[in-house]
């Protein structure tokens, strides 16, 4: 059996200090691509469940965020996301292990 791989990009805000040519001085806050990450799994529904703990693990993290490099993945993800094999795990995906009142 093959496994699946692809890259995603790591998107962080810019965070820089601007001055215009008028003196008006502001962050800027324009997200770029800092970092790749390769993920691979032998399913489909692997390489969603990483994508997703991945960009879970960031919520709180100021606008740093996973995309996918290939259009065709980032389909077929928002298609998963939508289907009832997501709803099922979503649960556990979002929660983990973790207890919940």
């Amino acid at each position: 059996m093959s496994k699946y791989k692809t890259t995603l990009n790591y998107w962080n805000p810019r965070n820089e200090t601007v001055v215009t040519k008028d003196g008006f001085c502001y962050v800027d806050t324009t997200s770029i691509i800092t970092n790749t990450k390769d993920i691979e799994d032998y399913t489909e529904i692997g390489m969603f469940e990483q994508f997703y703990e991945l960009n879970n693990s960031l919520r709180y993290c100021n606008g740093s965020y996973y995309k996918w490099q290939d259009a065709e993945w980032s389909n077929k993800y928002s298609k998963w996301l939508k289907s009832d094999d997501y709803r099922k795990k979503s649960f556990n995906l979002y929660y983990g292990n973790g207890v919940v009142d």
